[in-house]
């Protein structure tokens, strides 16, 4: 097998500017299906199928299409090779459309230093053809069994990878596999990393070359880094110890350094996410190593306001209430685009156990299903804190956010700063497009003057829609900015910003729908394109991968607007139907009623979203769905959960538009 070699500095620079494709962390997790106890891995009682399910639908819908999961060494390796939980896992990713990022981590006791120290000798990484052992992959005839940590790469690159052994035995199509790897997880920290970076190095060189010796194409990234106060330092270190192990070999030099991106993990005030991408390419730059482009692998932040988070505590240090996990959301995310992000992951889909039982830590975008999750009561009597089963597994606010920055701002680029009195911001470029997000930066809001023409629209991270103002002589449109709530970042600063507020200007904000972007699904490539090659044309039998009727108030008058978004993969989108349900939640597809015939799609975009109205009667809940069909005739599933619900209250106060109407952003 021929030597890899390195990226060229401007192969990765063509590829960033490809713009940004946005993610989810644990859309499934191992640890839904399987135990660690003292006597090896338990099989745990299986996941209901429709939770799974309606968690994969309710992902997808977001428009995200990368999922990252951790395949954990000791949950997999016992005694022999358990494939079952991983291979399903991998199973629903490709049918849902979604890119696997797989982060390889779980180490048994002592195995990874055992096997990754020191270089070469017995822990060599590969077997020559006459049964001499060595590092080199050019020089090789296998992977080294010898070696756990070599072998248990090999053996979920080998079986995963396109072509590998779980695309062999289902019949999938050639490119169709895992093709992203996160070697470790937050290795600056020692509950995850006990060991020294020198020694952090050999476990990614180890892992680096044996996932390049099986899959020449995959993209091998090292573990993000957790962004804390000696993240700097530590990132400073591991560069060093590449730079010893560049000297006594010419590997590193070879293959990229051992890492085809820099990975970052973001739990901090969003204001402070330019610098470690600044940090690290200068720490690169001053060691004469590769520039690579920037993945941010886990962002988020838990919220403290509703159960499990901790609600007797406002002032709970790094958390935000129901509207700052929004506002959070966009800001973050406009942010990491800001600092030239090719990838950025949400961390995380939903709940499920946090930190751990006693962490009272609710990232979710969706809240956890019925039952779910593994919270330990709190001390004292806190009567805030408890499940409500009205909410179980429905999504918090934050999701609609993150719903709309995907739709908003994949393959978006850099585009410069914002900044005025009391408020700052981004301006990203998406192909003729400009999106300017800003926010208040002080608890008194402020009104900013963006770039755009007269008739504009703007929308904040909590879905309000407005007309915007000119300001007179400024060349600018004037948009008000809610002030600063969060008071629970160090010191009793800010962990986010007043609400944002987002506006698109420019040639394609006329034609664009209000979440239509360089579309998931469409328009220009991601990261994946130069990772992992297209999938070979076939007949379009794939159902729009997106039909969801938009979150409602809490009530309504009787006369009001829902929002329906669909998307298609192959930008074909033909009908769409609205579906309610009066009192309570069908417990069936079939208990929904249709609201009015099946309706064209007004258009031709690959993603967008229609205003439909509806009439209720005062004093009924009434419950929403949405399905969409392409061109080919297939039409997504009717969900047996609500997208979104209101009660009726009030009368009608003013007149509706015409069913279909496009919502788009002048």
């Amino acid at each position: 097998m021929p030597p890899a070699t390195a990226r060229p500095l401007g192969e990765a620079r063509a590829q960033a500017a490809t713009g940004a494709q946005f993610g989810l962390a644990h859309i499934d997790v191992m640890e839904q299906h399987v135990a660690r106890t003292p006597s090896g891995p338990r099989r745990l009682p299986v996941v209901a199928d429709a939770v799974i399910a309606t968690r994969y639908r309710q992902a997808v819908a977001t428009g995200a299409r990368w999922h990252r999961w951790s395949a954990y060494w000791d949950l997999v390796e016992s005694g022999g090779f358990d494939w079952s939980v991983t291979d399903a896992m991998v199973a629903r990713d490709s049918a849902h459309g979604l890119r696997s990022l797989i982060v390889i981590q779980g180490n048994p006791p002592g195995a990874a230093l055992a096997s990754g120290l020191p270089a070469g000798a017995g822990n060599a990484i590969f077997v020559r053809a006459d049964g001499t052992l060595t590092d080199d992959p050019a020089e090789a005839a296998r992977v080294n069994t010898d070696n756990p940590w070599a072998r248990y790469v090999g053996e979920v690159v080998a079986r995963y990878r396109p072509g590998g052994t779980l695309a062999a035995e289902r019949g999938w199509p050639a490119g169709a596999g895992v093709r992203a790897w996160e070697i470790g997880n937050e290795p600056n920290l020692r509950h995850f990393w006990p060991g020294t970076p020198a020694e952090y190095v050999r476990l990614l060189e180890v892992a680096y070359l044996t996932a390049k010796f099986l899959d020449p194409a995959a993209t091998v990234v090292h573990g993000g880094i957790a962004d804390d106060a000696a993240a700097a330092a530590w990132h400073a270190a591991f560069l060093d110890a590449l730079v010893a192990r560049r000297t006594a070999s010419p590997l590193p030099a070879r293959y990229n350094a051992y890492s085809d991106r820099t990975v970052w993990h973001w739990y901090t005030v969003p204001s402070k996410l330019l610098t470690p991408p600044a940090i690290a390419r200068a720490q690169r730059r001053a060691r004469g190593l590769p520039d690579v482009p920037l993945w941010v692998t886990e962002v988020g932040i838990p919220v403290w306001s509703e159960h499990p988070g901790p609600c007797w505590d406002p002032a709970s240090p790094r958390r935000a209430s129901l509207a700052e996990q929004s506002a959070f959301v966009w800001q973050a995310l406009a942010e990491g685009v800001a600092a030239g992000a090719e990838l950025l992951i949400w961390f995380q889909f939903a709940d499920d156990c946090g930190n751990g039982p006693d962490s009272f830590d609710a990232f979710g975008l969706v809240r956890n299903a019925a039952g779910a999750g593994c919270w330990s009561r709190p001390p004292g009597d806190h009567g805030c804190w408890h499940a409500d089963p009205a909410v179980a597994g429905a999504p918090r606010p934050a999701y609609d956010a993150f719903r709309h920055a995907v739709g908003a701002l994949t393959g978006a680029r850099p585009g410069g700063a914002l900044a005025g009195a009391g408020w700052r911001g981004v301006s990203l470029a998406r192909g003729g497009q400009r999106v300017s997000v800003a926010w208040a930066t002080g608890p008194g809001g402020a009104v900013a003057v963006l770039p755009g023409g007269a008739g504009a629209r703007s929308i904040d991270a909590a879905g309000a829609v407005r007309e915007v103002a000119a300001a007179a002589g400024s060349g600018g449109l004037r948009v008000a900015l809610a002030g600063v709530t969060n008071r629970n970042g160090p010191g009793g600063a800010p962990m986010v910003d007043g609400l944002p507020v987002m506006l698109a200007a420019g040639s394609a904000a006329a034609a664009a729908p209000a979440i239509e972007g360089t579309a998931p699904g469409g328009g220009a490539p991601g990261p994946a394109a130069a990772a992992a090659p297209a999938h070979p044309a076939v007949a379009d039998t794939a159902p729009p991968y997106i039909a969801i009727v938009g979150a409602l108030s809490p009530e309504s008058p009787p006369l009001f607007d829902l929002s329906v978004a669909a998307g298609d993969e192959h930008g074909r989108l033909a009908q769409y139907s609205v579906f309610y349900s009066a009192h309570r939640v069908p417990d069936r597809p079939e208990g929904w009623t249709r609201h009015g015939p099946v309706a064209a799609w007004p258009g031709t975009p690959n993603i967008g979203e229609v205003v439909v109205p509806f009439f209720g009667m005062p004093g009924v809940t009434y419950y929403f769905a949405a399905q969409a069909a392409d061109a080919a005739g297939n039409w997504s599933a009717l969900p047996a959960h609500a997208q979104a619900w209101t009660r009726i209250a009030g009368a009608p106060s003013r007149p509706s538009p015409a069913r279909g109407r496009p919502v788009r952003w002048e």
